[in-house]
C-alpha cells in the first residue's frame, strides 16, 4: 500500500464538472463533496451499535483526492451513474463498530477515507476504494445480473466465506489484506480480504478491473478459478453496459505501461 503508480487516463465518456461551491464538485450529476457533517451518514448508522463517526478531511488532500474520484467516475458511462450514485463523500477517517475503515457505501453513495500520501492513502488505494465500494452498490442495485451459483463454484472445495460480519471482522483480526496472493489465487481468491464475504469477493476483483494492480491480469490468466470469477464479473458490467468488455477493463493496465 505504500508504494505509488501512477495512472494515465483515457478520456471515455464526456465529463461534465459543475462546481456549485468549494465543497462540492458535481461530475457527470455525482456530488463530490468534501465538507463533513455527521448528517452524511444515513441516520441509522448514527447510533448503536453502527456508531458512525468522521473526520472532516483537511483542504490539500481533499484536492488530490477530488482529482482521483473524478478520474475514477470517467470510467463509467454517465446514465449509469445517474442510476446509481448521487454522491462521493471524502473524509480524513471514517469508523463503524468502532472499527477504522478506509471506504464504505450507502444506498446511493459512496464514502472514502484520506489522510496523505504518506500514511498509505496512496492514489491506487483511493482509486481502488472507490471501484469496491461503488460495485457493492451496483451488486445491491442489479443481484440477478451476477451468476453467484456459478461463482461460488470457482472456489476450491469445502471453502465457506469466513466472516458473517461481511469484513468487519476480517479487519478486527487483521485478516483484510488487499495484497494480490498467487498462493490465495490458485484456491479462486484474489486476495485475503476477498475469503470475507461473497461481496467482498466481488468488490476486490472490481477494484482490479477498474484500477488493477500490476500482476492482476497475469494472475487472471494463469489461475483458472480467479479467471473465471472475473468473467463473471465483465459478463455482470457487460449487462449494465456493453461498454464494459474485457478488452476495456484490460485498456487500464496497459494505459499504466
Amino acid at each position: 500500500m505504500k508504494n505509488t503508480y501512477y495512472l494515465t487516463l483515457f478520456l471515455f465518456f464526456p465529463l461534465s464538472l459543475t462546481a456549485s461551491n468549494s465543497d462540492t464538485t458535481l461530475v457527470n450529476g455525482v456530488s463530490v463533496i468534501s465538507e463533513y457533517s455527521p448528517k452524511n451518514f444515513p441516520e441509522k448508522w448514527r447510533t448503536d451499535p453502527i456508531n458512525a463517526k468522521g473526520e472532516p478531511i483537511n483542504s490539500l488532500e481533499s484536492k488530490r483526492a477530488e482529482l482521483i474520484i473524478i478520474k475514477s467516475l470517467k470510467k463509467y458511462p454517465e446514465a449509469l451513474l445517474n442510476a446509481t450514485l448521487k454522491a462521493v463523500y471524502l473524509v480524513k477517517s471514517i469508523s463503524f463498530f468502532n472499527v477504522n475503515f478506509g471506504g464504505t457505501n450507502s444506498t446511493d453513495a459512496v464514502f472514502i477515507s484520506s489522510n496523505g500520501e504518506s500514511n498509505g492513502y496512496t492514489d491506487i488505494y483511493i482509486e481502488q476504494t472507490f471501484h469496491h465500494e461503488f460495485s457493492s452498490i451496483l451488486y445491491r442495485d442489479y443481484p440477478s445480473l451476477i451468476d453467484t451459483l456459478s461463482w461460488k463454484k470457482q472456489n476450491e472445495p469445502g471453502f465457506n466465506y469466513n466472516d458473517p460480519a461481511s469484513g468487519v471482522g476480517a479487519i478486527k483480526n487483521n485478516e483484510s489484506s488487499q495484497g494480490l496472493n498467487a498462493r490465495l489465487a490458485e484456491k479462486g481468491m484474489l486476495t485475503q480480504y476477498a475469503m470475507s464475504s461473497l461481496e467482498n469477493d466481488i468488490n476486490t476483483l472490481a477494484q482490479n478491473l477498474f484500477r488493477p494492480y500490476p500482476d492482476f491480469w497475469k494472475i487472471t490468466d494463469k489461475y483458472p478459478r480467479v479467471g473465471n470469477k472475473v468473467r463473471l464479473l465483465i459478463n455482470f458490467y457487460g449487462k449494465l453496459n456493453p461498454i464494459f468488455t474485457e478488452q476495456y477493463f484490460r485498456s487500464f493496465s496497459k494505459a499504466l505501461n
